[in-house]
């Protein structure tokens, strides 16, 4: 008998054979004990994962002569060896890719009225049926729509979005999952049991990785494998075969990054270069590396790392090494990297730099201590505001004792046992400004207080210029007595009061002053982030401030 390669040889001839595909196979199976077979099947999904022999398994079944529990091909009868082996005349595959004219379609029309020869259904399966082209789909349309009742279509794809949707809504479709790592492993190490050959689990995990959810892709790779060892499968030919560099260099490069040894990764990083590996597979390795460091650190669970459990152990210890914060960014930047270095020239300098600027990196706890500190005690306007509020306070309670503005405050110190006959003197200057004035109204008399604070003036050392609107309420004769009452009561002529109703464009309101200060405390405050070691230092490492909040006392 011919040599078989493991792909074929190992091709599963039953539905209970097909693996990670549960979902269809049971459903399927249900399908054809109840004998509600659809004239039309698509099945999609990535390569290698099971389309065709889904298909052919299907087409044993509904034609076998002594199925197996009602669901099963019995793989023995004339119409199950005549399908294995090609030969059977009521079986027509067809590639799509090179059958995709509407003759070639003319051809399935003209033929698909003919009843079987010796099946109970004639099967057309169509593979990468989305390469037919828009006429063909076209003329096979009212086809798929009323195939005689001994036709069943089987078409496969692994692009679906191209098939027409007038084809898809005549389908019964069903969409073929992408193996997980686990499963292909542990169909490679049936495969090998079978055949008696020795093999090291973590190469096995290695082959399913490069496999990408391929059972044929990695399949194929074992049989590589399995020709160029002697006898056994290990993880150091493995690598040699795929080009990939030696695990315990990949995570000495992360470790050396986590720990900011930027030597050592360089030193790791030359040493993968010189044996000749690929820099692009290191880089993508590491990526993936860091990827179960993240998971693992978030979840502190297992379930999600389908990985040997050596490696699992690695990855719990490594993840202790830094912040989840810290190997998420690190996830980030080595994505963008590992772009970079898989399409540029010069992989081995950008590798470098890139090792090299992750292990300078600092960590975030250094950054938010930094921040931290930058919301340090500098006083705010509002604080200045309320320290002022506390000296009107003490002028509105003893208006008295207020001797003159020649005088310096002076509040004495409590005694430590109060005196009930003796009242402290209290000697402080009074502030013989606009916002004195106001600050000073505002415990007497709130609604005068909001009044004169938004209304634009102007002062010099003799006078007080106040601009009111025509057009608004304070203009009334009430509110401008009012005004020159209060006024003269606090400045006691030590300054003039002139009266403008109207609008003069030099002149500000105290709110706006306020606002103004407001606004230039958050500028200086934005400048002073930005002009910061830390930022500057965060800057060179790719970061960008995006938004910087100020927090106003």
């Amino acid at each position: 008998m011919s040599y078989q390669v493991v792909a074929r040889k190992w091709r599963p001839l039953k539905f209970n054979e097909v693996v990670g595909q549960n979902h269809i196979t049971e459903t399927l199976q249900y399908a054809i004990l109840n004998n509600r077979v659809a004239p039309v099947y698509l099945f999609t999904g990535i390569r290698g994962t099971g389309k065709t022999t889904l298909a052919r398994i299907l087409v044993k079944t509904i034609n076998c002569l002594d199925p197996e529990k009602g669901c099963e091909p019995c793989n023995v009868c004339e119409n199950c060896r005549e399908i294995m082996e090609g030969k059977s005349p009521d079986i027509i595959e067809i590639d799509g890719a090179s059958n995709n004219s509407v003759d070639d379609v003319r051809n399935i029309k003209e033929n698909v009225s003919y009843s079987p020869v010796k099946s109970k259904y004639k099967v057309y399966i169509i593979d990468e049926v989305h390469m037919l082209s828009k006429s063909a789909f076209n003329a096979l349309l009212k086809t798929l729509e009323e195939p005689p009742s001994h036709t069943v279509f089987i078409l496969a794809t692994t692009d679906p979005q191209k098939i027409p949707t007038t084809v898809l809504s005549r389908c019964q479709r069903y969409d073929l999952r992408r193996l997980s790592i686990d499963d292909v492993v542990s169909q490679m190490a049936k495969i090998l049991d079978a055949e008696k050959m020795e093999y090291e689990t973590e190469a096995l995990y290695a082959i399913a990785r490069e496999g990408e959810g391929s059972m044929r892709d990695s399949q194929t790779i074992l049989e590589q494998l399995i020709t160029f060892g002697e006898g056994k499968i290990t993880e150091s030919e493995t690598a040699l075969i795929l080009g990939a560099s030696d695990k315990s260099q990949l995570r000495q490069i992360v470790e050396s990054i986590v720990e900011c040894d930027s030597a050592s990764a360089v030193k790791m990083v030359e040493d993968i270069y010189k044996t000749g590996k690929s820099i692009e597979k290191a880089a993508r390795d590491i990526l993936v590396l860091i990827h179960h460091i993240v998971l693992y650190s978030e979840l502190k669970n297992h379930d999600f790392l389908q990985v040997p459990d050596e490696e699992k152990k690695w990855i719990e210890e490594c993840s202790q090494k830094a912040s989840v914060s810290d190997w998420i960014r690190l996830f980030r930047f080595w994505n963008d990297e590992y772009e970079k270095i898989k399409t540029t020239d010069f992989s081995l300098m950008i590798f470098e730099a890139s090792v090299i600027t992750a292990s300078n990196f600092p960590k975030m706890a250094d950054f938010k201590s930094f921040f931290n500190s930058f919301s340090a005690k500098i006083p705010s306007v509002e604080t200045v505001a309320k320290e002022q509020e506390k000296v009107t306070e003490i002028i509105a309670e003893n208006p008295a004792k207020v001797e003159s503005d020649e005088t310096e405050t002076e509040i004495p110190a409590q005694p430590e046992e109060p005196v009930a006959e003796e009242q402290p003197v209290i000697e402080i200057q009074r502030d013989y400004s606009w916002k004195g004035f106001t600050d000073f109204l505002k415990e007497k008399n709130t609604f005068l207080y909001g009044a004169f604070n938004s209304i634009p003036y102007s002062e010099d050392d003799f006078l007080i210029t106040v601009t009111i609107s025509l057009n608004m309420d304070m203009a009334s004769k009430d509110i401008t007595e009012s005004l020159k009452e209060n006024f003269e009561n606090y400045f006691s002529g030590r300054k003039g009061l002139e009266i403008r109703l109207e609008r003069s464009e030099k002149d500000s309101s105290l709110y706006d002053e306020d606002e103004q200060k407001r606004l230039e405390y958050i500028e200086n405050r934005k400048k002073e982030v930005m002009e910061s070691d830390a930022a500057k230092a965060a800057e060179q490492l790719g970061f960008e401030l995006k938004k910087i909040d100020v927090e106003e006392n």
